[in-house]
């Protein structure tokens, strides 16, 4: 069979899927499939390909059309310009979380220019200590470490099978040794932190389970629940970070914490209830997206 004809193929399967975009998403497929640029099977439209390979790509194509996220089927998705290995355990990381990663590396001192100014920055000097709360697919955790200096960082997860894929893209991304991964339950476990933190960053579940039925299929089917869904109206891990913050956080700390769209003003105000400064980051389209706080100084 022909590219050309394998392209329409997919095309049309997906289209009536009504999967948004058909056209690119199967470029796209056959691409990764193929290990060709789409611009070259594009630009190469009698390429022969075997049956066994076309076999291989339709079943692709079904999961597609059966609302599998495309990161999950080619196993990888690029965050912050590093390539990262995600599966059903962790959650695919979005662009959105790319604010909250610009924001922990321009605390710790790098130059970042989509980030306000005013943002809190955490001491220079010495090794500073990082906690990533929830930390999934180890997205946070692995950026930090690769582009900041003088850190050491703490990954905490619930999920074994999250830890074990984080380990897998810190070793992928050449940061083994500045991550520390430890599993336990952030809502009940605090004897985690030997010593306290300078950064504390978190993208924890913040959906509330009443919202549930408004998520896109594809995330409620196949992302995993641990890293959707929360008590309290998708507040209890804040209130919960709130609560330790005294605790966990060296002098001078900062807490970064993404939230959903409506929900800034909210944690905000649990942080601001602990006697701390706030200040909200928001993303190009102007919603609320990052929570900065700390102790007052």
């Amino acid at each position: 069979m022909t590219v050309s004809r394998l392209l329409n193929e997919a095309v049309q399967r997906l289209k009536k899927a009504q999967i948004e975009d058909p056209a690119l998403e199967a470029g796209l497929l056959l691409s990764w499939a193929l290990k060709r640029p789409r611009a070259y099977i594009y630009a190469h439209p009698e390429m022969q390909v075997d049956p066994v390979e076309v076999r291989r790509i339709m079943e692709l194509v079904e999961r597609r059309s059966l609302g599998e996220p495309f990161q999950y089927i080619t196993g990888e998705c690029e965050f912050m310009s590093l390539t990262f290995k995600v599966n059903p355990s962790v959650l695919i990381p979005r662009s959105d979380t790319e604010l909250l990663a610009e924001a922990a590396l321009f605390s710790l001192g790098c130059q970042t220019p989509f980030v306000s100014h005013a943002l809190f920055r955490v001491p220079k000097q010495g090794v500073r200590r990082v906690l990533d709360v929830g930390t999934g697919s180890g997205c946070l955790a692995v950026t930090i470490a690769r582009y900041a200096r003088d850190v050491r960082v703490d990954a905490l997860d619930i999920s074994e099978k999250a830890l074990e894929t984080a380990r897998q893209n810190a070793e992928l991304n050449g940061v083994s040794s500045l991550i520390h991964f430890i599993r336990a339950d952030f809502l009940k476990d605090a004897g985690f932190a030997e010593q306290p933190y300078d950064l504390i960053v978190s993208n924890p579940p913040y959906i509330s389970r009443e919202d549930r039925t408004g998520l896109m299929a594809s995330v409620e089917k196949f992302e995993p629940e641990l890293a959707l869904f929360a008590d309290d109206g998708g507040l209890s891990f804040y209130r919960r970070l709130a609560h330790l913050s005294s605790g966990l956080l060296a002098e001078n700390g900062v807490i970064l914490v993404e939230c959903g769209f409506n929900q800034s003003q909210s944690v905000a105000d649990i942080f601001k209830e602990r006697g701390m400064e706030i200040l909200v980051l928001k993303d190009l389209a102007g919603i609320g997206r990052v929570v900065a706080a700390r102790c007052r100084v």
